[in-house]
């Protein structure tokens, strides 16, 4: 167990300097939308961008280990004309869990020279009667 935490500890300092909040800080339930019977889950998308797909080749298999199923796509726009590689991948929660932040401490730690990016969306539905 403090193996575990102090592991969680390590992966999380890089994320701790560098935001100050982190995925599990955004996935409260919001108390309206209870009461009126719904409840959520939260959905965490985690993206890198990059010139080269072997720089976020890494990133990846730490997505797809982590259940994220990262899905890699060839992209380019008017804001970035030259051809780049992008990959995301996303992962449900029903409740606040410190594997999303986990998760998102991993993919930093691993220092791949890409461009990072996540969100954390909600996502209701109606809650099933006791």
């Amino acid at each position: 167990m403090l193996r575990h935490i102090t592991s969680a500890l390590l992966l999380s300092a890089p994320l701790m300097a560098v935001a100050a909040t982190v995925p599990s800080d955004l996935m409260h339930p919001v108390v309206e939308q209870a009461v009126q019977g719904y409840a959520v889950n939260w959905l965490l998308k985690i993206e890198l961008e990059s010139d080269q797909m072997k720089d976020i080749e890494p990133c990846r298999k730490i997505l797809a280990e982590r259940g994220f199923s990262p899905m890699l796509s060839k992209t380019a726009s008017s804001a970035s004309p030259s051809l780049h590689f992008k990959i995301a991948g996303t992962k449900q929660y029903e409740q606040a869990d410190v594997d999303a932040d986990e998760a998102l401490a991993a993919v930093m730690h691993a220092n791949c020279p890409a461009s990072l990016t996540w969100t954390v969306e909600s996502k209701y539905r109606p809650q099933q009667a006791r």
